[in-house]
């Protein structure tokens, strides 16, 4: 792998205390979103490479906006991360805490001011998840992350909202759109689920109640498992092919993680769901491939 000296890499710290490698399912739902409304209104795309910049300047607002929020959780999370060994930018003082609210807050204005101009409908559902993923999830008197039922809602509303304005996008109105959101919010919410296991040692030292503190592994995989066979029936429901593949290959991994839910197997079920998700879209945007390759490279470089 290509090594660039740190003086040269330094400048990244405030780029990626965004969280790039969580762009990906960020992308991922929204996208399914776009794909979603050409599929209910029969005018699926497969192999489309018509670059549309309406959609490309949301897409962008959307990444700053849920970016925004991964630093307000990393800025409320730090003695959860140092004991964890991870997400050390703003942990260990890479870059100050004022500085990074500062950088957070600005692209929150910035990003809705766009949306704003750009369609009023994603503004809203943009301002919403921001309400609930930055602030509810991480600031008291809510502070809904440290509770088990209430932390997995905010992530299943802010998929919700990601997977609606990909919806939008498409034109057609949101008819249909909650009902065709189900499997793939499913699927969502049983990766966020696994997501807290990594999590589980720095959480219960910093006397956080999330549901894998609640429950033992393999049940916090089991819950994540209901979830994900609700997402593959109610695809199979939908007729819908994008979110049916990616679950039925994922359900081999799940069943193994719960007899074994080692640390391997849990990131391993963590992320392949997510790039069979992507590769599928990627039959239908193929350009969106490129885009997850380069950010996929560009964080292996720098970390």
């Amino acid at each position: 792998m290509l090594k660039i000296p740190d003086k040269y890499l330094k400048p990244l710290d405030y780029l990626f205390i965004f969280r790039p490698t969580l762009f990906f399912p960020v992308w991922i739902i929204t996208l399914s979103g776009l794909s979603g409304a050409m599929y209910f209104n029969d005018n699926p795309v497969w192999w489309s490479t018509r670059v549309n910049i309406t959609n490309i300047l949301a897409f962008i607002c959307v990444t700053l906006a849920t970016g925004s929020s991964f630093i307000l959780n990393q800025t409320r999370d730090i003695e959860t991360d140092k004991i964890n060994q991870k997400l050390f930018l703003i942990s260990e003082g890479y870059v100050p805490v004022k500085t990074a609210n500062k950088i957070a807050l600005g692209s929150i204005v910035i990003s809705l001011a766009v949306l704003l101009l750009v369609d009023f409908k994603i503004f809203l559902l943009m301002g919403l998840l921001v309400l609930f993923g930055g602030y509810v999830y991480n600031y008291p008197p809510f502070e809904w992350k440290n509770k088990p039922i209430l932390g997995i809602l905010v992530n299943f509303i802010s998929g919700l909202f990601l997977f609606l304005s990909g919806w939008t996008l498409g034109g057609y109105g949101l008819k249909g759109a909650i009902v065709y959101s189900i499997p793939y919010l499913a699927a969502w919410t049983a990766v966020a689920i696994l997501t807290t296991l990594p999590d589980k040692k720095g959480d219960e030292e910093s006397n956080k109640v999330t549901i894998s503190v609640k429950v033992s592994n393999r049940n916090t995989v089991l819950f994540a498992s209901i979830w994900l066979a609700l997402c593959f029936a109610l695809s199979l429901y939908n007729q819908d092919p994008i979110i049916s593949l990616p679950a039925l290959l994922s359900l081999p991994l799940f069943l193994i993680t719960i007899i074994k839910p080692s640390n391997t197997w849990i990131l391993r079920s963590i992320r392949f769901p997510i790039l069979f998700l992507g590769l599928m879209l990627s039959c239908e945007y193929p350009l969106f491939f490129l885009v997850i390759f380069v950010n996929y490279y560009l964080s292996k470089i720098y970390y």
